[in-house]
């Protein structure tokens, strides 16, 4: 589904139009803001969490959904990108921009970032090591011994009408 073109949105009686519906859930896709798209499709913030909770509105809650998918790798990256980067500042004088400086990023935005790095290298560590085909092979070597027990023992189940009644 996507974010630009949501599946059939119904227009609503108290503003919240297809194009204002569609216009709000571009802006929430690009900049994961509900505020800033709600203020974007001239609509508030309470009004389209109520949408979003309406029966009738099932196809807008889920392309909005889907517009969200993505916000948390977007906020990740615009942090990443300020840490290397920096802020750029505008400084204008009289409506006329005189210099533009970058201002160094926030300790506190390093602080939180290196933690995640941090977090993330330990569940990496944490996980198990993928299984080697030679333990496969010998799993699979156990299972079709007792497979063959069990054959020897009860017969041959699937050549029987049914399952066997264990």
């Amino acid at each position: 589904m996507s974010s630009t073109t949501p599946p059939t949105l119904r227009a609503q009686h108290n503003g919240w139009t297809q194009a204002r519906q569609q216009r709000f859930l571009a802006h929430l896709a690009s900049h994961g803001s509900v505020a800033a798209a709600a203020r974007c499709a001239g609509m508030t913030r309470q009004s389209a969490y109520w949408l979003r909770r309406q029966p009738h509105s099932r196809d807008f809650a889920a392309a909005w959904d889907a517009a969200l998918a993505d916000r948390d790798h977007w906020i990740e990256d615009l942090a990443f990108d300020r840490l290397l980067d920096g802020e750029e500042e505008v400084i204008e004088r009289d409506g006329v921009v005189v210099a533009v400086r970058r201002r160094p990023a926030d300790v506190r935005l390093l602080l939180f970032h290196l933690k995640r790095l941090e977090k993330q290298k330990n569940l990496v560590s944490q996980r198990p090591p993928p299984p080697d085909s030679a333990s496969v092979a010998k799993v699979r070597a156990e299972l079709r011994a007792l497979i063959a027990t069990h054959e020897t023992e009860h017969g041959d189940w699937t050549q029987q009408a049914g399952p066997p009644a264990d």
